[in-house]
């Protein structure tokens, strides 16, 4: 069969390429060449993923093609065979590949395997579109070309929540003043942490209220900076926003404004945009596609409810709790843990491993979090 002869070629390719930690893809696009009377279709250009933020294997075909024939055309009414399901987000670097194949015409795409990636669905994207889609028909083999890939992706990424507070437990002052509960040598413990993880997530209300960097401050490698946004309510003037070295990534949700996801993906050298999840951000979906880009290494410092509903997701396994020697007081001052809360004790969520330490005049509490099962009555 021509189609297996065609598949095997993008097999081929992959096998070049090393692009880690994203998949190794490889491209062909199949057609007939202008003015050339072929009788079969024939291979018009290959391409395979070279390395991580440079062009997809599918960009790559496409282009070869342009460049062989002379056509910029070229690819209209091609098919083009991938060995992964194409990419229909925007990544940290390079724009949907869905994008591409629909822009460029090509009227039929069989891939090779399905993207474990949870934010990639571009069979269906390419459905949508008109386009004629057939996959997946070489799951094993291409499986085996991405071991590695599918591993990362499976890997859980190791989440931790750093929380300061006051000895009652408050975040804030019932006026939401919360500069600053914990002392100096603290946050400049909290700065070098940041430097120890690949990302730091915080809630769309931490940007509004207080406009953080979210850098190292000077302690070393600046991590990713991801702001949960369901409703992209972000000033387009923050900060997070402000910096160009592409490690700003919007987690939103589906039904998000569409005018403010356009703006947002548009700002690619500023910021990424990630949609998970239908009405509010789906937090253990976007750790999954997060591990998949390869951060392995989130620390949370958003305000109480995204503490409560990372706990909730059941994505976190560790707690770093700076507890200030002050008192806020007051029914209306923010809790360190929001939400709704259990409502009885056998719902409690165990931790586990304590270890406390002085930071100043601070004392820092550490726990492993119980994910396997919740700690009852004693």
């Amino acid at each position: 069969m021509p189609e297996k002869k065609f598949m095997n070629l993008a097999l081929r390719l992959a096998k070049k390429a090393d692009p880690y930690p994203n998949p190794r893809v490889g491209a062909v696009v199949v057609g007939r060449r202008p003015g050339a009377g072929d009788r079969k279709p024939v291979v018009l250009g290959t391409g395979y993923h070279h390395g991580p933020g440079k062009p997809h294997a599918e960009i790559e075909a496409i282009e070869d093609a342009k460049r062989r024939c002379g056509d910029a055309h070229v690819a209209r009414g091609a098919t083009l065979y991938v060995t992964l399901d194409p990419c229909s987000h925007i990544a940290k670097r390079t724009p949907p590949c869905t994008d591409a194949i629909i822009r460029n015409r090509i009227t039929k795409v069989i891939y090779g395997m399905k993207d474990p990636n949870p934010l990639v669905s571009g069979a269906a994207a390419l459905r949508k579109a008109g386009v004629q889609v057939t996959g997946p028909t070489d799951e094993v083999a291409a499986r085996r070309i991405n071991k590695r890939y599918i591993t990362n992706i499976s890997e859980k990424s190791f989440v931790a929540i750093k929380m300061a507070m006051s000895a009652d437990g408050k975040t804030a002052t019932r006026t939401g003043d919360s500069r600053w509960i914990s002392c100096k040598e603290s946050r400049e413990l909290v700065h070098s942490m940041r430097a120890a993880y690949d990302a730091v997530m915080v809630g769309a209300g931490t940007i509004r209220n207080d406009d953080p960097e979210l850098t190292s401050h000077g302690k070393g490698r600046d991590p990713y900076r991801v702001i949960i946004d369901g409703s992209l309510s972000i000033p387009p003037g923050a900060k997070v926003l402000a910096k160009k070295d592409g490690k700003t990534i919007i987690a939103t949700s589906k039904n998000a404004p569409k005018e403010r996801i356009r703006k947002m993906e548009g700002m690619k050298s500023r910021c990424t945009v990630l949609r998970c999840g239908k009405d509010d951000v789906d937090l253990a979906t976007l750790v999954r596609a997060l591990s998949a880009m390869g951060i392995k290494k989130i620390l949370i410092e958003g305000g109480n409810e995204l503490n409560a509903s990372a706990i909730e997701a059941g994505i976190v396994d560790r707690l770093y709790l700076f507890i200030a020697p002050k008192i806020i007081g007051g029914r209306d001052a923010k809790p360190v843990i929001g939400g709704r809360g259990i409502a009885g004790m056998d719902e409690a969520i165990g931790l586990e491993g304590m270890g406390s330490r002085r930071i100043g005049t601070d004392l820092l509490v550490e726990f492993s979090v119980n994910r396997q099962g919740k700690r009852g009555r004693r």
